[in-house]
């Protein structure tokens, strides 16, 4: 008994055939509706009055106060203590990482890494 006979893959050829040509004439109408949509928009905001600029007198901006310093105001080193050859772009990673971290207004600083 074979269930793969002529009928059978005719039919499952059509039903495939059916398929494709229903999924792209679907997705070609979506296309048009949405340009139709893009054409209709772009009228409406061209219809809309353009008013004409108005001078103003120039105001300065007030300068912003500065920031108060929140936590730690020990002075720390630049460069910390690092063991076994960390290359800078290791240090920078990690100080990266660990500013990332902190919580806003606080401060931390890394004072050593070393490989394990």
């Amino acid at each position: 008994m074979c269930l793969l006979n002529a009928s059978v893959l005719a039919d499952a050829g059509s039903v495939i055939a059916i398929g494709f040509t229903v999924v792209f004439l679907v997705l070609l109408l979506l296309t048009a509706i949405f340009k139709i949509f893009g054409v209709a928009m772009s009228g409406v905001e061209a219809e809309k009055p353009v008013a004409a600029p108005v001078a103003k007198a120039a105001v300065p901006a007030p300068a912003p106060a500065a920031a108060p310093i929140v936590g730690n105001t020990e002075t720390v080193s630049s460069k910390p203590d690092v063991d076994g050859g960390v290359p800078a772009e290791t240090v920078a990673v990690i100080s990266a990482a660990v500013g990332c971290m902190a919580p806003e207004g606080t401060q931390y600083a890394v004072k050593g890494i070393r490989k394990l």
